[in-house]
């Protein structure tokens, strides 16, 4: 990626049709993207397809968008999320399991895996079981919960959430409260467990 990236400039561009300043987009948000719908699969396959379908809409979308007037990353997120939450309505379930982080996927390429940044991790036992009990809290979470927390992590304002998620910024504020303290709650139990066995 270029050290300069002028997302206004790009998304302008791409709004009136440019492919270059399209794939540059997708080349940045992509992996950010990836990282959030995985988080919230823990499914590669259906993580590639519900990314290619999200930047397919939004390509689809682009030439009626008034790229001065529009906030690109919320708006992306939005679509992702749309793409997310129609999966789960097909399927009717949805697997939980883990925080954005930058050891899912690598920043640049948007590979990689969680055993392989484990194994190189200079506490490898602690970083398992602290990554495995995120999953486990994750899962018990409402769905929605476990979105507004990973978006949380992604470093979203409140209101860029807001935006996202179409909801009022208190509603935002009440909503990651709430899960920031079901997670805790859960995590020490877990963590309880875990030295009690």
């Amino acid at each position: 990626m270029n050290a300069v990236f002028n997302e206004p400039q790009l998304v302008e561009e791409a709004c009136q049709g440019s492919i270059p300043a399209f794939e540059a987009l997708v080349m940045y948000y992509e992996p950010k993207i990836r990282r959030m719908l995985y988080g919230m699969t823990h499914d590669e396959q259906l993580t590639q397809d519900l990314c290619q379908e999200t930047f397919l809409a939004v390509y689809r979308a682009l030439p009626r968008m008034r790229g001065a007037d529009l906030r690109f990353a919320p708006w992306l997120y939005r679509i992702a999320l749309n793409q997310l939450r129609s999966e789960w309505r097909r399927k009717k379930h949805v697997t939980v399991v883990s925080l954005a982080s930058s050891v899912d996927y690598d920043e640049e390429s948007g590979e990689g895996n969680l055993e392989d940044a484990a194994l190189m991790a200079p506490r490898f036992e602690d970083n398992v079981v602290e990554m495995d009990m995120v999953r486990r809290v994750l899962a018990r979470l409402p769905s929605n919960s476990a979105l507004y927390l990973l978006l949380d992590a992604e470093g979203f304002s409140y209101s860029e959430i807001a935006d996202m998620m179409q909801d009022t910024l208190a509603a935002v504020r009440s909503r990651l409260s709430r899960a920031r303290h079901a997670f805790q709650r859960l995590y020490a139990g877990l963590d309880q467990d875990s030295t009690i066995t």
